[in-house]
């Protein structure tokens, strides 16, 4: 079970994910596999290899580097991309806006609680990231934007390939505070999986598919047009 504290660093968007954790446990079936061991598979409902899974690491430490990284989320389309970031704890992120509307980036979590009102794409916003976790950042005018920034304690994380493989080279160090996650998991309301959890010899099968593709409501239809008119 993983510690309040730790928790509390994934943001209000995942509160539900508090609850359900126990759950997550019941819906992730480990079975038999020859796989070497400083390799971690990871499969998605169906048994599919699952690309993107992000392996990172968690404090509840603050860090303001002298010389910090910035990183760029756009908006593009009305979709944030990348959809997901992974950063260092202390970097900086910047939201540039290419489309034509204008947006309202926003997020609850914890980890980095913001909220940019409305603006084009003269302007750059940008903020730091002192604190590890998971960041999920939304758009107040267009619900189907989300898109994940991923704050890795030391800068240090891992991506599985298309295969559903993350090949560590060498034995991680404080394994508890690393953790697996993947973007379905958000949609499913499961909370990112603590390494401990993972069989180093055995794929992991998340009980996740992908989730429905939002669309426009005619609400947001109507105001995006009047944005669009200066009204």
């Amino acid at each position: 079970m993983i510690q309040p504290k730790v928790m509390k660093l994934f943001g209000r968007t995942l509160a539900c994910a508090c609850v359900m954790f126990s759950l997550s446990f019941a819906a992730l079936n480990v079975y038999a596999a020859n796989a070497p061991e400083n390799t971690l598979l990871f499969v998605d409902a169906d048994g599919n290899p699952l690309a993107g899974v992000v392996l990172f690491q968690v404090s509840s430490a603050e860090h303001s580097p002298a010389n910090p990284k910035t990183h760029i989320m756009d908006q593009v389309g009305r979709q944030f991309l990348p959809n997901v970031l992974v950063v260092a704890a202390g970097d900086l992120v910047s939201f540039p806006n290419s489309d034509s509307i204008r947006h309202h980036v926003y997020s609850f979590s914890s980890a980095r609680s913001f909220d940019i009102e409305l603006y084009g794409n003269s302007e750059t916003p940008t903020l730091d990231f002192p604190r590890s976790g998971l960041v999920v950042v939304g758009c107040n005018i267009h619900d189907q934007m989300i898109g994940y920034i991923v704050v890795s304690e030391n800068g240090e994380s891992f991506l599985s390939d298309n295969s559903g493989q993350i090949t560590i080279a060498e034995e991680l160090n404080n394994e508890e505070a690393w953790f697996a996650w993947h973007p379905w998991m958000a949609a499913a309301g499961f909370a990112p999986v603590p390494l401990t959890a993972v069989s180093r010899n055995a794929p992991m099968q998340f009980s996740i598919r992908a989730p429905e593709e939002k669309t426009e409501s005619d609400l947001e239809s109507r105001f995006r047009r009047r944005l669009n008119r200066g009204d």
